[in-house]
């Protein structure tokens, strides 16, 4: 069953679904940067036997970085979800860049996982966030009401495949936040949160 948008009210017209709710799937193949980079950086040899537990700094610093600046950073596979589409024909989703949509599903009415057509929507992949536009003329379905998150929309997010593809400046917080985490490097939570500040989304990371 669907509904014409056309029936909602002005107020509803100008409302958007907002994905704030977001699950990687397919985590990057590589970091931002090397293992042998950062140990460079915490000034730790070569032949340091502590590679396990760097290596997990390392992603745990990136995730930390991603997770302050609403970004992915490595292209890697996530899934957005809302628990309806509402009278709305306009999803911003709250995470950047996203360089692909791969599908957008919803649970309808009758309990069936059903796939929304990518030829009835747009995507604008260009701005920050991120939005998915119904095309004119199109219907919101209605969804299952008693299934949370009955909206997944699949997408690829990240600046690229290669680390050449990353910023510098989120380069350089995770080696910030990777020196707090190792302690003895002198990390300092003011040099990382100088340089996220410039990756955020300043006023979009306020809305609740």
């Amino acid at each position: 069953m669907a509904f014409q948008y056309q029936s909602a009210s002005h107020y509803e017209r100008s409302r958007k679904n907002i994905c704030r709710t977001f699950k990687t799937t397919v985590e990057p193949t590589i970091e931002p940067i090397t293992l042998e980079n950062l140990k460079d950086r915490l000034r730790i040899g070569s032949t340091c036997d502590f590679d396990a537990e760097l290596s997990l700094i390392l992603t745990t610093a990136r995730k930390q970085v991603e997770a302050d600046t609403y970004r992915r950073l490595v292209s890697q596979t996530v899934i957005g979800y809302l628990d309806a589409f509402q009278w709305v024909r306009e999803i911003e989703l709250r995470l950047a860049p996203i360089s692909s949509i791969t599908s957008i599903v919803y649970v309808d009415l009758d309990g069936v996982t059903t796939t929304y057509a990518a030829s009835r929507y747009t995507t604008d992949l260009i701005s920050t966030p991120p939005r998915i536009v119904l095309d004119t003329n199109e219907q919101v379905e209605y969804t299952e009401q008693n299934t949370p998150n009955a909206v997944a929309i699949t997408f690829v997010a990240g600046y690229g495949a290669t680390a050449a593809s990353v910023p510098p400046q989120a380069k350089l917080a995770i080696v910030e936040y990777a020196k707090i985490l190792y302690g003895g490097c002198g990390g300092s939570s003011d040099n990382y949160q100088r340089l996220i500040s410039g990756l955020q989304w300043t006023g979009y990371h306020k809305v609740n």
